[in-house]
This record gives structure tokens, sequence and C-alpha cells, in this order.
């Protein structure tokens, strides 16, 4: 399960817009928003784009592995 507050606020420290988020890890907004929210989960792949993107490995297993 997704720590969706931790990882709204990488979002919001990188300067970028969720759209842009999504467009950079080659997924739609909507399929990022659900990812977010954990309506759906997020394969590996866009979950290692997404610590490159926003510069978060060191907060993986916090923000992406949460209980």
């Amino acid at each position: 399960m997704v720590n969706t507050r931790l990882l709204k606020a990488a979002i919001v420290e990188s300067g970028m817009k969720q759209s842009e988020v999504a467009e950079k890890i080659g997924i739609s907004y909507q399929s990022l928003s659900d990812k977010i929210n954990n309506k759906t989960e997020f394969k590996v792949n866009e979950v290692i784009s997404l610590c490159e993107v926003l510069d978060i490995a060191e907060r993986r297993e916090q923000i992406f592995f949460a209980k």
C-alpha cells in the first residue's frame, strides 16, 4: 500500500504537477491518480521510474511499502 501523503508531498517538493510526473513515467494522469490513492497498484517499473523522476530512492520503502 502506498503512503499517499508522503508520495503527494514528494511530488509537490519536486515542483512538478501530477500530470507532468505521469507523463515522465509513461502513464496517464488518471492512472497515476488511481495508484497514488491506492485504487490500483504500481508496477515495479513505475516505482523505479518514480524514484528516479522524484529523486526519492532513499524513501522508497517508506512511501511504496507502507503498512
